[in-house]
């Protein structure tokens, strides 16, 4: 079966430690895609978690960036019985009814950045809101509140990019009126889509004096379209997340900043979070728990101070 031929493909199994299968506790972790460095570091962090915990296995699949694999993929963990999913919603809408699914079933779902509608265990999440105003006030404050400047998007149903920009905007609005917002588009989180972006934006507008973009691969693309055009000592652009390439291109010159947050912390804070709830140490409540971890402000004054260890 077709499905059986992407499982095959996509699952990442690792028995954690031996014991009785009967007494097996299983956990799955579904990101949008495992072929990025975040989702790569969250997992890498998870792994780390759970290794040694006696009797756990741990499996990942690929959703591919489409929701509607990532809704298979997870029927697929709860009628397999998993105990505990760790879920990076590609759609936030689209993926609320298999989240309330597996919460019925008693399967705890602990989400990373993206949240869903309805009530769950809970979110792990960057602060996308606080460190996208985090951004506007470092563009501001560079450019001495005038200038123009662009956002290269998430797709609109991506809750994590959606509050990134809200921040930024608000960030814009309140501080720096005189700054404008001369284009928006969607990248797709993605660095040739962000590429394709970027050069629409500096063909369009003579004078471009900074770009958000709102993850790193992204900002890569604009940086990579920028210097192509021979207009990047011109443009100052900004990332999220703080993926490793992006911190050496900060050190370079090349790539104005971004919002950093420790990746590993974050899968492993969840890791954590799902076990405790297996083990009775948490207890889930009425509302989804929101665990925030702070972003930091990674210039090239300031990138050293992020050790080898936490650049993922």
């Amino acid at each position: 079966m077709a499905k059986a031929k992407w499982m095959v493909a996509a699952a990442a199994l690792f028995s954690l430690a031996c014991g009785a299968a009967s007494a097996e506790t299983k956990i799955g972790y579904l990101p949008s895609t495992v072929g990025q460095a975040l989702t790569q570091a969250w997992k890498t962090g998870i792994e780390n978690t759970l290794k040694g915990q006696p009797n756990v296995s741990f499996q990942a699949l690929d959703a591919q960036m489409k929701a509607e694999i990532q809704v298979t993929m997870m029927d697929d963990f709860i009628n397999q019985g998993y105990n505990a999913i760790i879920l990076q919603p590609i759609d936030a809408a689209a993926l609320t009814a298999s989240v309330k699914k597996a919460e019925g079933k008693g399967i705890p779902v602990i989400t990373l950045n993206t949240d869903t509608k309805l009530p769950h265990a809970a979110c792990v999440t960057m602060d996308d809101q606080g460190a996208g105003y985090l951004v506007g006030e470092q563009i501001g404050k560079a450019l001495g509140g005038k200038g123009n400047v662009a956002i290269i998007q998430s797709p609109p149903g991506a809750q994590a990019g959606v509050e990134r920009e809200k921040g930024f905007r608000a960030a814009m609005a309140k501080l720096y009126p005189e700054i404008k917002i001369v284009g928006a588009q969607n990248g797709l989180w993605n660095k040739d889509k962000a590429i394709e972006i970027m050069n629409s934006f500096l063909q369009v507008n003579k004078q471009l004096d900074a770009v958000f973009a709102v993850n790193d691969n992204m900002a890569e693309g604009a940086m990579i379209a920028a210097e192509a055009a021979g207009r990047l000592n011109q443009v100052k652009i900004w990332g999220f997340n703080g993926q490793k390439s992006t911190l050496t291109l900060i050190e370079q010159g090349k790539i104005t900043g971004t919002a950093y947050t420790n990746a590993y912390d974050q899968g492993a804070t969840a890791a954590k979070y799902a076990l405790d709830l297996l083990s009775g140490a948490k207890k889930k409540g009425d509302k989804t728990d929101v665990v925030v971890v702070p972003p930091f402000a990674a210039t090239k004054d300031s990138v050293a101070q992020i050790k080898p260890e936490q650049r993922w």
